[in-house]
């Protein structure tokens, strides 16, 4: 299922109501002054409600936000200054889903979505940075964000 289609499928379930969904991005300019504070609260339009729905409408919405300050970091021109830029999709191709065990949630991917995950340091600050303060924000009881890569949940990060 390709991430327009996962969008679709969550619109249909019920996930989206008619106000707009409240996601964190990243500020360029901030975090090349002062690298602090650079996660900042925007909206998308639409409201999605479940683990899949929120993380496929920052995934696949990012150019979509209120703020046009921020950046989407989940595109392949995200990447451009790495050597892990030539033939990158969308980090939204290699979605799988994202479910909520307990106080921990999940996000799945297949494994090219390393290139964004285990990247260098800023990029990995922008993407899971972003990911983490958007689930902590939609999902309040959550404790701790992992991210499944091909079923096995990853620890080890280079950077």
């Amino acid at each position: 299922m390709n991430p327009r289609q996962i969008l679709v499928a969550a619109m249909l379930l019920g996930s989206v109501a008619s106000a707009d969904l409240t996601v964190i991005l990243p500020d360029p300019e901030i975090y090349a002054d002062t690298s602090e504070g650079f996660l900042i609260e925007t909206t998308l339009p639409g409201t999605f409600k479940t683990p899949e729905g929120v993380i496929a409408a920052l995934l696949t919405l990012g150019d979509q936000a209120k703020n046009k300050k921020l950046e989407n970091p989940f595109t392949p021109e995200a990447l451009r200054g790495s050597s892990h830029f030539e033939g990158a999709k969308p980090l939204a191709a290699y979605y799988r889903g994202a479910r909520i065990k307990d106080k921990e949630f999940i996000v799945s991917f297949s494994g090219e979505a390393m290139r964004y995950l285990n990247n260098t340091a800023g990029i990995q600050e922008f993407v899971k940075g972003s990911l983490v303060a958007t689930v902590v924000k939609n999902f309040p009881a959550v404790k701790t964000v992992q991210y499944e890569i091909d079923g096995e949940i990853v620890t080890d990060w280079d950077a």
